[in-house]
């Protein structure tokens, strides 16, 4: 049984055109199988088949060095979440709102 399985139909690939998945990440997400009655994935970085259980601490990752390249592309702002566009002015003419309590 996969994800895909579990939820109701139509809505998989919805979730995946939604989250702009690349390629690499929708394949990580339809490789997904079961061996010995344990979900198995493929790891977001490498690509490497991984089991899915309590007994692998890096979960989804297979290794702890994927698990931190993942995070340090995080931390380096190449992976993102979309969201609306900030307008930084915004903040700056709050700053200066009279209503505003002073400290």
């Amino acid at each position: 049984m996969s994800l895909k399985d579990l939820l109701p139909e139509g809505t998989f690939d919805e979730i995946a055109a939604d989250a702009h998945l690349d390629a690499k990440a929708q394949a990580h997400l339809k490789d997904e199988t079961r061996e010995d009655g344990v979900l198995c994935v493929r790891c977001p970085n490498c690509g490497k088949k991984v089991k899915y259980s309590p007994d692998n601490p890096f979960r989804p990752f297979c290794s702890e060095r994927c698990r931190l390249l993942d995070l340090g592309a995080w931390a380096n702002e190449e992976r993102t979440v979309p969201g609306n566009a900030v307008n930084a002015d915004e903040d700056a003419d709050l700053l200066n709102d009279p209503a505003l309590p002073r400290r």
